[in-house]
Parts: structure tokens; sequence; C-alpha cells
């Protein structure tokens, strides 16, 4: 699967648990502009975060090998 298809899921769970932590009573004091930068700001972020640590494509990986042969040059006498 490719990075691109992973990084707008990535960036919508943060940002709806950002906006649930948010929305708590204890943070009744931030305003509203600022959990929008709060929000925002969460979301690039993991969306940077994960860019980096996913792997690479797997398009680009060396397929597996398909015959079976052994290399017979180091069997014992």
């Amino acid at each position: 699967m490719k990075k691109s298809k992973l990084i707008p899921p990535i960036m919508i769970v943060v940002a709806v648990l950002a906006t649930i932590i948010l929305n708590q009573e204890e943070y009744s004091e931030v305003t509203i502009i600022n959990k929008i930068l709060i929000i925002v700001g969460a979301a690039v972020l993991s969306s940077i975060i994960g860019y980096f640590l996913l792997g690479t494509d797997v398009d680009k990986v060396d397929p597996k090998p398909t015959n079976n042969i052994v290399n017979k040059t180091n069997k014992k006498k």
C-alpha cells in the first residue's frame, strides 16, 4: 500500500481525537482559534511523522524468487 493512501486517515483520526480531547471541560479556557490551531498542527505533525515512519512502497521491493534451486556447491562429501 502506498504512503499517500495512509496519510489522510492518520490526519483524520488525529484531528478527531484532538477535537474530542479539547472539548472536555478542563480546556474550557482555551479559545476556539487556539483549539483550531492545535488541531490543525497535530494533524499536520502526525502526517509528517507517519510519512517518515512508514516503510518504502511495496511496489519497489524486489519480488520473491520463484525457483527452488539450492546451491549445491557447498554440499559436504
